[in-house]
């Protein structure tokens, strides 16, 4: 009976301390994917590929320490920020002026078809104006006889046109 008794006790100690050290183990990776490793490999701290990294290897001690301290996500990567700056981060903060790292992008997509829309009306305008155009009577113009005699050419210029066309019909 002693010995049933020991070992419900022991079981129940287990499923108490269980739980939470797989929930630390899940904050402590959580907390890593957070964080940037500063020793220059510009990977997330979780995944710094030096095995024997003089930043990664201490970063994860102390967040261990901090988290068997009791202390939560946000304080952990608030001590680093302090310590390190906003480069500790994996991404920055969605506060302030950072704020404009994640809206610029979708502005300048908008902006940019804004621009492609306004462009491909220009240039579908400039093309219907080339086209012959229908009267409000519904009957199509008939094209101008021609006279020899250019459109916006006067004087000189259209007498020497008007001959040099004679020299080339003949």
């Amino acid at each position: 009976m002693l010995a049933a008794a020991i070992s419900l006790a022991a079981v129940a100690g287990f499923a108490q301390a269980q739980p939470t050290g797989k929930f630390s183990e899940e904050l402590f990776t959580s907390i890593q994917r957070d964080m940037i490793c500063l020793c220059g490999c510009k990977s997330i701290l979780k995944d710094c590929p030096h095995v024997n990294c003089d930043y990664a290897i201490p970063a994860r001690k102390r967040i261990r320490e901090m988290l068997d301290q009791g202390k939560s996500r946000e304080e952990i990567l608030a001590e680093f920020v302090k310590e390190k700056g906003e480069q500790a981060l994996a991404a920055p903060k969605k506060e302030g002026f950072n704020i404009l790292g994640y809206i610029l992008p979708f502005i300048a997509i908008l902006g940019a078809g804004y621009g492609v829309v306004l462009i491909a009306l220009r240039w579908a305008g400039a093309g219907a104006k080339k086209e012959p155009s229908i009267e409000k009577s519904g009957e199509e113009q008939q094209p101008k006889p021609a006279t020899g005699e250019a459109e916006g050419v006067g004087g000189e210029a259209a007498e020497r046109l008007k001959k040099e066309l004679e020299e080339f019909d003949s």
